[in-house]
């Protein structure tokens, strides 16, 4: 396994690049880069990949379509063992070069259904996996029959999307148009498009009773050669603002029934959907009829190696390196503490950050902390463009309790101080 060859595939979103280095190099000393740069520059990347002295090459794609001709060209001189990414925008040619290379690997049909929302339901439906009630828009001609055959109020969602942007419940009709007229006008990360969109049933999801935790939780999964190990369930806090995520909780709380009743449901949706390889993120809700599948994303969840990593010491980022091989992964995760994520959601409408407590500071008075990242700076405008979170941080403690009493004294101690947003931008905005 020394010898082998991994291809990372990095440039937007999901784990830190940086870290994935770390974690790749303990399988092997030669990894290759390709950044894909239509978001943002190579050159820290670059730099954290030169300072490990990793053997492979370092290079950049233009865009997706460039990106699988140049790992294609890169194999021919220094041939892959593996591909990996940890990018949801990446997905795409990521299996586009593994079949086209002969290496372990989702199908490209299969991650298009992965991230086509429209698409999972109506596998889900064909396949009889339990999923909440919809219908597929794809113009304005489609809603009175969505809103009359679903109901409403209901939950309307793009099909192409991540991080619960433009998902938001509308309880009339009027509404349903104003959110897909405003969606379609929205700006998207993603360089692929999907003109669908979604009305689904409502689920209740916002708390579980008085558990704390909001009514739907996630299997996080590894793929290997069409084998499904389904490491742990993690808990989410409960929704207050929309449909913004508020926070997660690993492990999970869950009695074993329950998780297994949720585990058999996740496993369910994967295999109706067609991946065989690497981390999966399915998020569960836990209806009175039963776990019902919200989604299926075939990366990990985007915090969760780091959750891993301090709730069980667990090298979840390594691991998913070890798929891309087609090796099995080394052993399931022992957790030793509880590791919560908080987010802290951007209220409705236009804010200026007035004032916040450095993070530094932060940092020393909370030795439980593992980071914290805040998204704006004193001065900043603030929206939910681009968006849903100030800031987020994670918390490491020996119990559920300890690390929710903990996190909700951090919250305090960021002090975050939002006033009313002004109309003029100024070369400090940033939504």
């Amino acid at each position: 396994m020394g010898s082998s060859h991994l291809l990372l595939l990095a440039g937007i979103g999901g784990h830190a690049p940086d870290e994935a280095l770390a974690s790749l190099s303990t399988l092997t000393d030669t990894v290759s880069v390709v950044h894909v740069s239509a978001w943002r520059p190579a050159d820290p990347l670059r730099a954290a990949w030169e300072q490990r002295g990793l053997r492979g090459e370092f290079l950049e794609a233009a865009d997706l379509r460039d990106a699988v001709e140049v790992v294609a060209a890169l194999h021919e001189r220094l041939p892959l063992d593996g591909v990996v990414t940890y990018s949801e925008l990446l997905l795409r040619p990521q299996a586009e070069i593994t079949a086209r290379l002969g290496l372990p690997g989702n199908t490209p049909e299969a991650v298009a259904v992965a991230q086509s929302k429209a698409r999972q339901r109506l596998v889900f439906a064909e396949h009889g996996v339990p999923s909440p009630g919809f219908e597929v828009i794809t113009s304005e001609r489609d809603l009175p029959a969505a809103a009359a055959r679903v109901g409403l109020p209901g939950v309307f969602k793009p099909s192409l999307g991540a991080g619960s942007q433009s998902v938001r419940l509308v309880s009339t009709y009027a509404e349903l148009i104003r959110a897909f007229t405003a969606a379609r006008a929205e700006k998207t990360p993603f360089l692929q498009y999907d003109e669908a969109y979604l009305l689904e049933e409502r689920m209740e999801l916002e708390a579980d009773g008085d558990s704390g935790y909001a009514s739907y939780c996630s299997v996080e999964s590894l793929l290997v050669s069409g084998t499904a190990y389904h490491l742990a369930l993690s808990d989410r806090l409960p929704l207050e603002h929309g449909y913004a995520e508020e926070g997660a909780a690993l492990p999970s709380r869950l009695d074993p029934a329950r998780a297994a009743a949720v585990t058999e449901a996740a496993d369910r949706a994967i295999r109706a959907i067609g991946l065989s390889s690497g981390a999966v993120h399915t998020e569960v809700a836990l209806t009175a009829d039963g776990p019902k599948i919200i989604e299926v994303n075939a990366r990990a969840g985007g915090p969760m190696p780091v959750m891993f990593k301090a709730a069980a010491g667990y090298d979840y980022a390594a691991q998913i390196g070890r798929a891309a091989l087609g090796l099995h992964p080394a052993g399931p995760p022992e957790f030793t503490g509880v590791a919560l994520l908080r987010f802290l959601p951007i209220p409705q409408g236009v804010w200026r950050v007035a004032g916040q407590t450095p993070v530094e500071q932060v940092l020393r008075a909370f030795p439980e902390l593992v980071y914290v990242s805040p998204r704006f700076a004193p001065g900043q405008r603030v929206s939910r463009q681009g968006t849903l979170h100030l800031a987020s941080f994670l918390v490491r403690a020996p119990d559920a309790d300890t690390a929710r009493a903990v996190a909700r004294r951090v919250e305090r101690a960021l002090d975050i101080r939002l006033v009313p947003g002004f109309d003029a931008p100024t070369g400090a905005d940033r939504d």
